[in-house]
């Protein structure tokens, strides 16, 4: 009976298409083992017989199966180092025995035959896969008879067309091309299985195949015939018999059915394609997917789910490349889900996300995933937010009739400055459209009362290269009172925002970076404050910013991957702002016992002394000395024995809580407890080193701690100084060098200086009023945009550009020095006049991003050279460039360095791995 069977299927789908040897031969097989009724040594010796049909030397191979320590062949097996082995498996997992064939050897290995044994391994593999489902069905069938339900001897074969053929078919006559998509699934699925024979046939029917053959016959320059549709058709035809081989049959119906729904889905999928698809459309497509899904069966293949979580990144996140293919490996479209709960905007509108949300959603889930095998990571957390689409910003200045305020950019910087205040003034006291209104209602009520912060997230914002640092606001809400004034509070908080794209730092910025032109998007984070409540105050214990690379080195020890962590208790404000008062802490994660001050002393000087708060009695932002804080809330201070330590007459110990009394303790901000008893410094280093590797580039991130958990608030990629070949300082006459240092030197070479613009320490200090201070602070600006671009240095006294006490340093802004070559800062025994090392404040990013070099001097230091009489004696440029400040040219002195050293130009060279620089006149290379 079985033979004539085995006869009847012939070729089997041979009359249709023309299968391979080995798919002929699987056919073959697949018929033997539909004969239920057989006994399963009956099916071996068949299977001996058949498998040689399918090897290119079938009469010289030798086939064995071995099945519970029996052995079946049709002549002596002898293994040779080419047979294949193929496990006979049960389809629970047991192996049970093997299918093996031996092969004459190919002769040479590099010839074409090796691919052609790579199908006939898949047909043992195949073949053993049958053999283990046809055991596991005759351990069934007897397990039937001895239930009385089946009797000995009885062939089962499943009456009428199979399940899954006949959806097909129902398919074909009501849906044609969903009938098409389906089997190409289903060729595809049979092809990633390794069924043998099937990519020969992909090639003899897919057209693909013709047109490189026809290209190369007919040029490939004229368009290819169309092919005849029959061959499509019976191509399908060819799989749908492949599949009824090697396919259980009860799997399939599964698997089409599967396929179908993805299919459907794959429509929503592709609307997230549209560039024009709303934000209600777009939640609402991906609230569909998502409910879609099931537990452990995706409801989308992969390649369409791959393709909804690029489309999405496309869509509110950011269209850089870079950025999407981080991204497709690490977001999830249920992420999307969850992400689009907090997104409002305009229901109709077409807005991103912005810069800074893009940056925080992905390392957020980056970090999540990563914590799955790194414990350290598993407590970070991210702040629970709200976010603004950017297309918020056009319905606010379209509700207004602001649209004339879009071509501000184009005006000239002074322009901008005068007209700045006042167009600040008119988004405060414009409204929100009652559509915005509810959706910021809604946000209120799930972020809860409480601190919050309102943060820029622009579509230009957080690039690589144009970060933007501290451009636009971030406005600190106490969000206390009714809901009515914490509404009025955060609308006008999110108008200040929206407002300063107008502002002349950002204006300047973006046309330097050659940003103008393009239309500026201001998307919103409303973020909660990090932190805890203690008395009146809200802060959180530690906070900071942390840098993957190190770009600002204060020990030859330290390498730039070694990274920098800019520390200070409280709000993180006065470790991203330079602040003319105060010091922060800086820890190298990599080299953390390598500190920046070492002595007692030096520990005491640099120490933190005010901090950044909420007052929420006040609602107001307040900077309250330390020792204020420590007397009113004492203990309650989040972990106090962490960050404090107590000064014994000039002998730091660390706190220890036991024995801690606030009240009769000088305690000094030192931070060494968490430094070097808990694993922060470990978990961040860990955060930078995974989010580095994730991302491809150094990163910059923003963090926060409030005692029991470490919040990252904020990452991007880092703004990085070029690579600088080292050079030496070479040998100069001491009448030619102008001024040297041997602390935090990096490695630059500065060439080309025509000018030098000093500040002479002394004369600023002698300043009577803040009036006269800012005064200078307006001249040097002025001389920015005077001067030749690239072709000065600014040097003055104590800390540029910070905020507090502006007698400890010039106040400017990013715009007032964009042109200079170089800033360098004066340290004076004489006054409070100390450099920072400001690195990790936006103020030093807009140096790095805009390739100033920075440097610190010490001129009263021992072996420092200072040449007094060319800065402060040469003639000075000041009243003939800017008449109107010639009451100042006692205080800032502008020096045109060839007219005064017969022809030559200024230099620095800077050793950063000998910590020393030196400025020094030189012939200029123009010259000759």
């Amino acid at each position: 009976m079985m033979k004539s069977k085995l006869k009847a299927a012939g070729e089997g789908p041979s009359q249709a298409t023309e299968l391979s040897r080995e798919l002929r031969c699987l056919y073959r097989a697949s018929i033997l083992m539909e004969e239920v009724g057989s006994s399963l040594d009956e099916v071996f010796r068949q299977v001996l017989k058949i498998v040689p049909e399918g090897m290119s030397e079938g009469d010289s191979c030798e086939v064995r199966i071995e099945y519970k320590g029996r052995e079946y062949t049709q002549r002596a097996f002898v293994e040779k180092p080419w047979t294949i082995k193929a496990p006979i498996v049960l389809p629970g997992g047991r192996n049970v025995g093997s299918l093996d064939v031996t092969l004459p050897p190919s002769g040479d290995s590099s010839s074409s035959s090796s691919a052609f044994h790579t199908e006939e391994a898949k047909l043992a593999k195949h073949l053993a896969l049958k053999l283990g489902r046809r055991i596991q069905q005759e351990k069934h069938r007897k397990s039937e008879i001895k239930k009385g339900r089946s009797k000995e001897g009885e062939v089962q074969r499943e009456p009428g067309k199979a399940e899954w053929r006949v959806i097909l078919d129902v398919l074909r006559e009501t849906d044609g091309n969903l009938w098409k998509r389906i089997l190409r699934r289903l060729m595809n699925h049979l092809s990633k299985m390794g069924v043998p024979g099937v990519h020969h046939l992909i090639l003899q029917f897919d057209p693909g195949s013709y047109t490189e053959q026809d290209r190369e016959t007919r040029g490939a320059n004229q368009p290819l015939p169309k092919r005849d549709q029959e061959i499509i058709n019976r191509f399908f035809e060819s799989i749908i018999s492949i599949a009824d081989i090697v396919l259980p049959a009860d799997e399939i119906p599964g698997m089409l059915k599967q396929w179908m729904r993805q299919d459907k889905l794959g429509f929503f999928a592709l609307a997230t394609e549209k560039r024009n698809i709303s934000l209600i459309e777009t939640r609402d497509i991906v609230n569909r997917v998502c409910r879609a899904y099931q537990e452990g069966e995706p409801a989308l293949s992969p390649s369409d789910d791959r393709n909804v979580r690029v489309a999405l990144t496309r869509r509110f996140l950011t269209d850089r490349l870079s950025f999407i293919q981080v991204a497709k490996e690490h977001l999830t479209i249920h992420d999307f889900g969850r992400l689009f709960e907090r997104v409002a905007g305009p229901a109709k509108g077409y807005g991103k996300l912005g810069g800074k949300t893009s940056g925080i959603f992905l390392a957020e889930h980056i970090l999540k995933r990563a914590a799955k095998d790194i414990p350290l990571l598993a407590n970070i957390k991210v702040p629970k937010a709200w976010y603004l689409t950017s297309d918020g910003l056009f319905d606010f200045v379209q509700y207004n009739s602001l649209e004339d305020t879009q071509s501000l950019k184009y005006a000239t910087l002074e322009e901008v400055r005068q007209g700045y205040p006042y167009l600040e003034q008119t988004f405060k006291h414009s409204y929100f459209s009652p559509e915005m209104l509810g959706l910021l209602k809604i946000a209120l009520d799930d972020l809860g009362k409480g601190p919050l912060i309102v943060r820029s997230s622009s579509l230009l914002e957080d690039n690589e290269g144009s970060a933007f640092s501290g451009k636009y606001r971030s406005l600190f809400l106490a969000n206390t009172g009714s809901k009515k004034e914490r509404l009025a509070a955060l609308t006008d908080a999110i108008a200040e925002v929206y407002a300063s794209i107008f502002a002349p730092d950002p204006i300047l910025y973006r046309r330097e970076k050659g940003l103008l032109d393009f239309m500026e998007e201001m998307g919103i984070i409303i973020q909660r404050v990090v932190g805890t409540r203690v008395g009146k105050y809200f802060f959180p214990a530690v906070a900071g910013v942390a840098f993957s690379q190190n770009e600002f080195r204060w020990s030859p020890r330290i390498k730039r991957e070694d990274g920098v962590l800019r520390i200070v208790t409280g709000l993180g404000t006065r470790a991203v702002d330079r602040v003319g008062d105060d010091y922060p802490l800086l820890v190298s994660p990599g080299q953390p016992g390598l500190r920046v001050n070492v002595t007692p002393e030096q520990v005491l000087h640099y120490a933190q002394r005010y901090v950044d708060v909420l007052n929420l009695e006040t609602g107001k932002f307040e900077t309250v000395p330390v020792k204020n804080v420590i007397q009113e809330v004492g203990e309650r201070y989040p972990i106090l024995n962490r960050i404090f330590s107590v000064n014994e007459s000039g002998t730091l110990k660390k706190a220890v809580s036991p024995l801690l009394d606030p009240s009769r303790d000088d305690l000094v901000v030192t931070f060494s407890s968490l430094v070097e008893d808990t694993d922060f410094v470990k978990e961040m280093r860990e955060i930078l080193r995974v989010l580095q590797e994730a991302v491809g580039v150094p990163v910059d991130l923003e963090f926060a701690h409030d005692g029991q958990h470490l919040y990252i608030l904020q990452c991007r990629p880092q703004s990085r100084a070029k690579q600088e070949q080292h050079v030496p300082v070479p040998w100069i006459p001491r009448e030619r060098k102008v001024f040297s240092t041997n602390r935090f030197v990096s490695t630059a070479q500065v060439k080309g200086i025509r000018y030098v613009v000093y500040i002479d320490p002394d004369s600023y200090s002698s300043l009577e009023s803040m009036r006269a201070m800012g005064a200078v602070g307006e001249a040097v600006s002025r001389l920015n945009a005077a001067l030749p671009k690239r072709s000065f240095i600014l040097m003055g006294p104590g800390r540029w550009g910070s905020r507090g006490d502006i007698s400890l340093g010039v106040r400017v802004t990013y715009a007032d020095i964009s042109n200079t070559l170089m800033l360098i800062e004066m340290a004076r025994k004489k006054g409070d006049y100390v450099p920072d090392l400001s690195f990790g404040t936006h103020f030093f990013q807009d140096l790095v991003e805009a390739d100033i070099r920075y440097l610190a001097l010490y001129p009263d230091e021992p072996n420092a050279v200072f040449n007094r009489k060319f800065l402060q004696e040469s003639p000075n440029l000041l009243p003939e460039l800017l008449p109107e400040y010639a009451h100042l040219q006692q205080i800032v002195r502008v020096i045109d360095v060839p007219a005064v050293s017969e022809g030559q130009e200024m230099q620095i060279i800077m050793d950063g791995e000998k910590d020393e620089a030196l400025a020094f006149l030189a012939q200029s290379e123009s010259a000759g």
